[in-house]
Order: structure tokens, then C-alpha cells, then sequence
């Protein structure tokens, strides 16, 4: 049996030296004390995911954890998507060829085409405003899914937000987001497209929200790298890494942790949407004003 993470974030950007070591090193101890074979990098697009690669890779070096290149991009919708490649120098390429908020979901397969990418639609369900499935009607939503490679069945994620909602008293107003968690956390058939591989990612920012991971009992031929085993489209099943804590004060704790990165990361993208926007704005009008009208 091989294990897989195929949507985890470092979350080192812009952390100081010694609590960035501390916390790589966090992570390091994680997965070797839980024998992981294969994590993706999937850093966000906007927070320098060749970076955090290289500081996991570098982290995990002495691991039996391989890292494999990737970022989550984010399309000019809104929506996430992550792009897994073979090497580093690929990632660098398309870190500079995939910018944030500058190509639509319509773009997806021939980006991934030009960067040589798997590509892999994360959570596509969640209660967060970057799911494809909540963004997209039901028509775009399947041709995403035939653009793409994989598509995430299970985001660990929504674990934390399940738990806590489970013993809330609000719980019976709360039916529609409980949902979104359910499909987060179990994708169901129906939305999984066809001829997809199944993609299970614990989209963990912190070393100790690394619950549950994607096993596989296929076999890795002698000629093929890790990266050629993932074009096959393998359908992976959850397999649990670690239990997800019960106590409600230990997940108000991680739940209000989780908050506070999701602002600082919807602030950090509405300055780079806007950002590009303004861009796009900028060149209209230069084109305008060069090759004016009639």
C-alpha cells in the first residue's frame, strides 16, 4: 500500500526564521512518526509556492516522505485549482505562466497542457467561495471535470468544522453549510465525474490538522516515477493518518486557528484580485489609447 497527500500547504510564508524551522520541523516529525510516502506541496499561488516547496523538500530531506511540486492556483472566477508537476523547474515556470485571478477555468487544460501539469479540482463543494461546484453551474462544473485529472473526494479541511457543528446547538440552522461539510468530506458519486482519478487531500496549513490521506494498493511499475504513476488516474481511498481530536475546546481552538488564516488569506487575495483587475484595466485602456476607435 502506498500513502498520498495530495493538497498540503507549508505555510511558511513570510514566518520568521526561527518559528518557519520550528514549524518545518513540526511537520517533519509528523510524517515520519506516521510513515507517509508521498506529500504534494500545493502552496497557495499568491504565497510563493516554489518557496514553500523547496523549504518542505529541504525539511523532509532526510524523510522516507518524497515532495512532489506543486502550487493551488486560483482562476480569474475565484476558484482553486492545484497543479502537481514532475520538477521544480517546471513549477518555477508555471509559478510565472499561472498567475493569480489572470486565467479563467476555461483555461485549465491548456494551461496544464503547456506546463506539462496534473491537474486536480481541491474541495469542489466546500463552504469556502473558491469551490468550483459552488461557483459554476452544473454544465461548467462537467467540463472542468473533463478538463482536469483528478478531483479531491475527500479535503480534511472540513473535519475540524464538522466536529464542532456535530455537538453545536445550532446545528438544526445550519443544515445547508452541514451539507457542504458532508460533500466535502465524502464527494459523492454523481459529482466525481467520469474517467477521473480520486484525489484525497488533508489540506492541512498546520503539522497537527494532517488527519486523513489517500492509500492506494496499485503497484508502481519499475520505469515509471511517481509522477507517471499519477497520470494512470489513480482512484485513491482515505486512509486515516490520525484521529481528529474530540474534545470541543481542542477544535474551537484549531477552528478558530483555521478562521484567522482563512481572513488573512481572502484579504491577501482580494489585494492580488484587485491588484489584477487594475492590470487588466491599465492595458485596455493603452490599447484603447494607441489603436483608438473608428
Amino acid at each position: 500500500m502506498l500513502t498520498f497527500d495530495l493538497h498540503y500547504h507549508a505555510n511558511v510564508h513570510q514566518m520568521p526564521g526561527v518559528q518557519r524551522r520550528c514549524r518545518l520541523r513540526s511537520i517533519a516529525h509528523t510524517v515520519s512518526r506516521h510513515g507517509l510516502h508521498y506529500l504534494a506541496s500545493t502552496e497557495h499561488c499568491y504565497k510563493k509556492p516554489l518557496e514553500a516547496y523547496q523549504w518542505l523538500a529541504h525539511a523532509l530531506a532526510d524523510t522516507s516522505t518524497a515532495v512532489l511540486p506543486g502550487m493551488e492556483s486560483v482562476t480569474s472566477e475565484g476558484i482553486d485549482i492545484i497543479y502537481l508537476y514532475r520538477t521544480e523547474d517546471q513549477l518555477r515556470r508555471a509559478v510565472v505562466e499561472i498567475p493569480s485571478f489572470r486565467r479563467s477555468v476555461r483555461d485549465v487544460k491548456r494551461l496544464a497542457e503547456a506546463t506539462d501539469a496534473l491537474t486536480i479540482i481541491p474541495h469542489p463543494f466546500h463552504i469556502c467561495r473558491s469551490a468550483a461546484g459552488n461557483v459554476l453551474c452544473r454544465r461548467s462544473y462537467a467540463n472542468l471535470l473533463r478538463a482536469c485529472d483528478y478531483v479531491e473526494i475527500h479535503n480534511g479541511s472540513a473535519l475540524t468544522f464538522d466536529k464542532r457543528l456535530a455537538t453545536s446547538r445550532t446545528k438544526p440552522l445550519l443544515k445547508k453549510t452541514l451539507s457542504k461539510l458532508q460533500r466535502t468530506i465524502d464527494l459523492p458519486m454523481k459529482d466525481r465525474g467520469r474517467g477521473m482519478g480520486w484525489a484525497v487531500g488533508s489540506d492541512a496549513h498546520f503539522p497537527g490538522e494532517q488527519y486523513i490521506v489517500g492509500s492506494t494498493d496499485a503497484v508502481m511499475s519499475p520505469r515509471e516515477d511517481i509522477f507517471d504513476f499519477l497520470r494512470r488516474r489513480i482512484r485513491f481511498s482515505t486512509y486515516v493518518l490520525r484521529q481528529p481530536a474530540t474534545d470541543n475546546s481542542v477544535n474551537n481552538y484549531r477552528l478558530l486557528r483555521s478562521l484567522q488564516s482563512i481572513v488573512k488569506e481572502g484579504a491577501r487575495k482580494e489585494y492580488i484580485k484587485a491588484r489584477a483587475k487594475a492590470v487588466v484595466m491599465a492595458s485596455a485602456v493603452l490599447r484603447i489609447g494607441l489603436y483608438p476607435p473608428g
